[in-house]
C-alpha cells in the first residue's frame, strides 16, 4: 500500500507567491512542499529582503524554473496590492498559492486579501503558513475548511551545502567531512574528565607549544618556514601519561620529542600551524565531529542525515557572517555545535550566544544550538540561557563529565529534539 503524500497535489500550486523574510530557509521549505513540479515561483520582497530573494532565486534556478521577482514596499498596503495585481493579471488559469511564512504582517494581510480577490473557478487560491515550533503547515484551500498538516520536518532534507548556498556564494574553505586524529582526540577527551588534566594540558599548550610556535604578538602562529624547524618535548606531567603515550604512537615520537614538520606530514595536516591549532584546542572539535559521525552511522533513530565541520561561508553584502564549528542536519533543522576547552561560565556563555545568533540567522526558528565545553555543571548554564533567551528545547550544553558518554548524550539530544521532547 502506497503512503499518501503529506501534502496532496490538490493543495499545491502552479503559481506560488512567497513572502520573502530575512531568512531564506523557511521560504525554501515552503516552495519545495507547496509548488507543483515545473510550477512558477514568485518572490515577493521588500528592499530589505531583496538580497535574500536573489540568493533564494539563485539556488532555486539550479533545479527549477527561474523565479519572478515582485518588489513591494512592505509598509505600504497600496504598493503591495498594486504589485500583486500586476503579477496576477499575467496568470490566466491554474492553481495559485500564497505562502506567508516570511515577510511582514502588513505584507501578509494585503497579499492574502489580494489573492482572495483574484480567485475564480479557473484560478483557485490556497494560502499556507509554515509554523516553526510544530513544523506543521497551516493550509487554507480555496473556500474549503482550513487545516494543519502532520509535522513536515523530515519531508525536506537539505544538505549543509544547500543551507550555505542559500546564504553565500562560496566558502572560505571546503566543509570538512572527516575528523583528523580521532584516536588521539578521543584519548584527550577521556583524559579531560579530570580538572587536573585540563590544567596540565593547558599549561603544556601555553608554556611549551605556544612559546615555540607563536609570534611576538602572541595570538599568531609563526611562519611555516620557522615552524618547520621546531621540535618540542611531549607532555611529561604524570596526569598526561596516557595522552603522551598516544602522541608517541600517532606522531612516531618515541624519543619524547615532537618534531612539528614530521608530525604534521604524518598526520595529514596541510600546514604545520593547523597541527598547532589542533593541539591547542581544535582537537575537541574533531572529537565531537567523530562522535557525531558515529551517531549518524549507528543511531538511525536520531534522523540526522548530513554533518560537516568548519562551516565558514564568505559573506555577501547585507548578509551576516557565519562561522559554525560543526553543523548537523535533521530534516530541514540545522544544529550548530560550538566547541571550547574553556570552563569559565562567562566565556562559555559568550560562545553559546554567538553560536545561537548565527544559527538562528542561518536557519530560522527551527534551528538548535549546542555547546561542548569543560564546565563542571553545564546544566546550570543551560537553565540560565534557556530562561533568559526564551529558548526552551533549542539549547543544549555538555560539560567535561559528558565526555566518556558523548555518543549516547548526543544521540539523546537529537532524538528528543526530533520527537519534540524537551530534555
Amino acid at each position: 500500500m502506497t503512503t499518501p503524500p503529506v501534502i496532496p497535489d490538490s493543495y499545491k500550486s502552479d503559481h506560488l507567491f512567497l513572502l520573502v523574510g530575512t531568512n531564506p530557509l523557511p521560504n525554501f521549505v515552503a516552495a519545495t512542499l507547496m509548488l507543483k513540479p515545473q510550477g512558477q515561483l514568485y518572490l515577493v520582497h521588500s528592499n530589505k529582503t531583496q538580497e535574500v530573494a536573489k540568493r533564494l532565486a539563485r539556488y532555486w534556478t539550479d533545479n527549477h524554473r527561474q523565479p519572478q521577482y515582485v518588489p513591494v514596499d512592505e509598509s505600504d498596503g497600496t504598493s503591495i496590492r498594486q504589485q500583486l495585481d500586476h503579477a496576477l493579471a499575467q496568470i490566466r488559469d491554474g492553481y495559485v498559492g500564497l505562502n506567508y511564512t516570511g515577510g511582514t504582517k502588513m505584507m501578509a494581510v494585503h497579499a492574502a486579501q489580494t489573492l482572495r480577490d483574484h480567485q475564480t473557478s479557473r484560478r483557485p487560491v490556497t494560502l499556507s503558513y509554515l509554523d516553526a515550533r510544530s513544523t506543521k503547515m497551516y493550509i487554507e484551500p480555496g473556500d474549503d475548511k482550513a487545516f494543519m498538516t502532520e509535522p513536515l520536518l523530515y519531508e525536506v532534507q537539505p544538505s549543509i551545502q544547500d543551507i550555505v548556498k542559500l546564504h553565500a556564494f562560496d566558502l572560505q574553505a571546503p566543509i570538512a567531512v572527516e575528523p583528523q586524529l580521532p584516536e588521539l582526540a578521543t584519548v584527550l577527551a577521556s583524559a579531560h574528565q579530570s580538572p587536573d588534566v585540563i590544567e596540565q594540558w593547558r599549561r603544556w599548550c601555553d608554556k611549551i607549544l605556544r612559546e615555540k610556535t607563536r609570534t611576538e604578538k602572541a595570538y599568531e602562529w609563526d611562519k611555516e618556514t620557522l615552524l618547520q624547524r621546531v621540535s618540542i618535548p611531549l607532555p611529561t606531567d604524570p596526569s598526561l601519561q596516557t595522552v603522551a603515550k598516544q602522541m608517541q604512537i600517532v606522531f612516531d615520537a618515541r624519543d619524547g620529542v615532537l618534531r612539528l614538520k614530521e608530525a604534521a606530514q604524518r598526520s595529514g595536516f596541510r600546514k604545520i600551524k593547523h597541527l598547532c591549532e589542533w593541539l591547542d584546542g581544535k582537537w575537541l572539535e574533531h572529537y565531537v565531529f567523530h562522535v557525531t559521525s558515529r551517531v549518524k552511522d549507528q543511531r538511525p533513530e536520531s534522523r540526522i542525515h548530513d554533518i560537516g565541520m568548519g562551516i565558514r561561508p564568505k559573506s555577501e553584502p547585507d548578509s551576516p557572517e557565519y562561522d559554525i564549528d560543526i553543523g548537523v542536519m535533521q530534516g530541514y533543522r540545522l544544529y550548530a555545535i560550538s566547541c571550547t576547552t574553556d570552563a569559565d561560565p562567562g566565556m562559555c556563555k559568550l560562545k553559546l550566544f554567538e553560536a545561537y545568533i548565527r544559527v538562528r540567522n542561518m536557519a530560522g526558528d527551527e534551528a538548535c544550538v549546542g555547546l561542548i565545553c569543560m564546565a563542571d555543571k553545564p546544566e546550570n548554564l543551560q537553565r540560565q540561557v534557556v530562561r533568559s533567551w526564551d529558548a526552551e528545547g533549542k539549547v543544549r550544553v555538555f560539560g567535561r563529565r559528558d565526555m566518556p558518554d558523548m555518543i549516547d548524550r548526543m544521540a539523546e539530544w537529537f532524538i528528543s529534539t526530533g520527537e519534540g521532547r524537551h530534555v
